[in-house]
């Protein structure tokens, strides 16, 4: 008869604290905890960014986008040197074009040079005269400056204008009130507080007031570009090439996304600039929120910013118009649009393909076979099982017994049982690149060999072998949900059955998996020869130990099968397993012995932290004595501690599993809500920034003292490096949210730390 361990009861625990919760308080502050302790966050609304973006077509021969407009009926136009374009049919996965604004003809041949938005109209100015067609068209003055090309309009229809060097200042029936000179001017605003109009040359800030005789110099000095009045005037920012300034203390700010600012608008109580390389504003924790690169903006240098419909600001940049809006959205309802773009996009016969491309737009997508569709589909899986448990939904049931039908399958295409293919296609071809120096060229090149055979069941298919630990780990992840979670006993005894056969298969051949050809695959070595080779600071050995550990108790805690549980007791009693896995991570670096623990510990690997994480979901919970369970759960919270800088919500979540309450709720809701909508492959840049920290090259790859928003990087996967900073990309393919953002989204729903969707009074 088996021995009962105290720690599988945990699944039901964490059920259980999701049917009610507590309010913890004190003096300062109400928090609210589940059943265990742990806090939850209560899902209200925040801002999600989204951008469309708009593009025009270089058979237009547009060399530039000068200014922007947007009127109280929605309607945006924008100053090009070919007349009025105004944006097209643009929405987030679909980029619009810009087009001519046929709307008022008789504009057509006058010769426009500045166009503004006044009192939510747009105004126009030509060389003749400054008009509208708002207001019944009464808005039509004439200036007298044939080379006229900056205004701004003050109180009741007054005006200043200039040619770059001449000014007038007219009233609304075009009498002209002022007139002056100031070489150079570049940009005119009124503050209407202090009912005055700022100027800004390239070397000067002056003010106008109205009434008085001349112009008051407010500041001097090199390089300016822009200013702005804040707070409707009660204190100006001036842009430069060198960074910008408050006019109050004149203290010059460089560390900035980019230094070279174009313009500077305040909307909505937020300070916003244009730069040559992107687009910023200034949160209120006194950094900068950065928008560049394809997925926020057509183009990097920035001439307009302009507050825009329904809350939105409109970035005006040399190739195009960017409509950047921020929709007041749910993590709910953030994980439905991602549910549908998964199925919609990222579905191959019940696989979740990672990565799908996207050539000819969003509309469909091309999928194809992956190395690691074991792993990438067990998490989908695990992720639609965790959302059926939380909100009863039969899809989410549905969808996962789908990918279970497609990783299932990989275990009878091979003929052998216990043996799994990485993948299986239609009409694939039969190839086998395992040459004499296979083993080498795929340690170097991190690529698997291509081994393609002819399938089991059906002859027209092939499947691929040379499956390895992180597959393997994909698949006990994924059988243990099924186990676990799933209410249906005949997918719960095939799930078994598949659990059963492939520890049995490596039990068998010695911890081993071995391949079509006898030999172990190369990365398929669970073996104390293999294992204790590698020096103790090389990371293999500990990763090899916890993931046999853990998939050897989970068999065991599944099958009763006493084999199961004997083989773990023994690998960590007499081959040092356990202290292997628990072994501090502090102690985990470069070591060149051999040729393979160089090769393997030139860096960190990422791949390992997806693999250790997921398989601790075995390790903790089925626990061969309580004794084991502190020391795994130490071993958990030593890994997680040296990950804590990433926030990433899948380490936070599973440390989280282990019934720890410090594990960093706020930074895991921070990265949900940071990943972009848009999960396309742009290219994005940072390394170039001024305001972010960047710290000495070193083992682990940390590039940044603290990790930038997931909005400004590159789209991040779990086995990823969160700290890169730079990627190329074309936005020609799309990433799915099945396992990166889904999976921890709803393991964060069923551990009871985040809550459902709730409505703020």
């Amino acid at each position: 008869m088996r021995n009962v361990s105290i720690l599988p009861f945990l699944f039901l625990a964490i059920l259980i604290s999701m049917a009610g919760c507590k309010l913890n308080r004190s003096e300062a502050s109400v928090e609210i905890t589940n059943k265990n302790g742990q806090p939850i966050y209560q899902d209200s609304p925040y801002l999600q960014p989204i951008s469309i973006k708009y593009y025009f077509n270089p058979s237009q021969q547009l060399s530039k986008l000068a200014e922007i407009s947007a009127n109280r009926d929605g309607q945006i136009r924008i100053l090009s040197d070919s007349g009025i374009i105004v944006p097209d049919n643009g929405t987030l996965f679909y980029s619009g074009k810009l087009i001519r604004d046929i709307s008022y003809p008789p504009i057509f041949p006058k010769k426009i040079a500045a166009i503004g938005t006044y009192r939510n109209q747009t105004l126009y100015l030509d060389n003749k005269q400054l008009f509208s067609n708002a207001w019944a068209g009464k808005i039509q003055l004439g200036h007298e400056l044939p080379e006229a090309s900056v205004f701004d309009a003050g109180e009741d229809f007054h005006f200043l204008i200039s040619d770059g060097e001449k000014m007038v200042y007219l009233d609304q029936s075009g009498n002209k009130q002022w007139s002056g000179t100031l070489k150079g001017v570049r940009q005119i605003q009124y503050l209407p507080i202090k009912k005055t109009f700022l100027i800004v040359t390239s070397d000067v800030v002056a003010e106008y007031t109205p009434g008085q005789p001349g112009l008051n110099i407010r500041y001097e000095g090199s390089g300016i570009t822009c200013a702005t009045s804040i707070a409707k005037g009660n204190d100006i920012v001036i842009g430069t090439t060198s960074g910008y300034l408050w006019l109050y203390d004149k203290r010059l700010i460089s560390a900035l996304p980019c230094k070279e600012i174009t313009v500077i608008k305040e909307v909505d109580g937020q300070l916003w600039f244009g730069s040559a390389n992107g687009a910023f504003y200034l949160n209120s924790k006194g950094k900068y929120n950065y928008f560049a690169g394809e997925r926020w903006l057509p183009g990097n240098h920035v001439t307009a910013l302009e507050p825009g419909p329904d809350k939105s600001i409109l970035i005006l940049t040399d190739k195009g118009l960017g409509q950047l809006s921020f929709k007041a959205i749910s993590l709910e309802e953030k994980a439905l649009f991602y549910e549908k773009q998964v199925r919609e996009k990222n579905i191959r016969y019940g696989f979740n393909c990672s990565s799908v491309g996207i050539p000819d737009g969003y509309s469909t997508g091309r999928t194809a076979n992956q190395p690691s569709d074991n792993l990438w589909t067990g998490m989908y899986l695990a992720a639609e099982l965790f959302r059926f448990k939380v909100t009863g939904s039969e899809e989410a049931k549905q969808n996962a017994y789908e990918a279970f039908e497609a990783m299932e399958r990989l275990h009878t295409v091979t003929n052998i049982p216990g043996l799994f293919a990485r993948s299986f296609e239609r009409d694939y071809k039969v190839e086998n690149t395992k040459g004499a120096d296979w083993k080498k060229k795929e340690l170097l090149s991190g690529s698997p060999a291509s081994l393609w055979l002819q399938a089991a069941d059906h002859p027209n298919w092939t499947w691929r072998s040379t499956a390895s630990s992180d597959q393997t780990v994909g698949q006990i992840f994924a059988l243990t949900m099924i186990l676990e979670l799933s209410d249906d006993p005949q997918w719960k005894a095939r799930a078994l059955k598949c659990l059963d056969n492939l520890m049995g298969y490596i039990v068998k051949n010695d911890l081993y998996i071995i391949d079509v050809d006898g030999e172990p695959t190369m990365w398929g070595k669970w073996n104390p020869d293999y294992v204790n080779k590698f020096p103790v600071n090389v990371g293999d050995r500990k990763i090899t130990s916890s993931n046999i550990i853990a998939m050897l108790q989970t068999a065991y805690h599944f099958t009763g099968k006493e084999i199961y549980k004997n083989k773990a007791s023994e690998l960590m009693t007499k081959f040092g397993y356990l202290e292997n896995l628990t072994r501090p991570f502090s102690r985990i670096g470069p070591n060149g012995t051999d040729e393979l623990s160089k090769v393997l510990s030139e860096e960190w690997n990422h791949s390992d932290d997806e693999m250790y994480f997921l398989a601790y979901w075995g390790l903790y919970p089925y626990s061969l004595s309580a004794n084991l369970a502190t020391k795994f759960k130490a071993a958990i919270k030593d890994h997680w501690e040296i990950e804590r800088p990433e926030g990433n919500a899948l380490w936070n979540f599973t440390y989280a599993m282990t019934g720890a309450r410090d594990f960093d709720l706020a930074a895991s809701v921070d990265f949900l809500k940071q990943y972009p909508m848009d999960m396309r492959n742009w290219a994005m840049h940072n390394s170039h920034r001024d305001d972010i920290e960047q710290i000495a090259p070193n083992f682990r790859g940390q590039t940044t003292r603290e990790r930038l928003s997931l909005s400004e990087i590159p789209i991040y996967r779990h086995n990823g490096q969160i700290f890169n900073l730079d990627s190329s990309g074309d936005g020609k393919a799309l990433v799915s949210a099945g396992d990166t953002w889904l999976l921890p989204y709803w393991m964060g729903r069923y551990l009871g730390v985040i809550s459902a969707p709730v409505k703020i009074n």
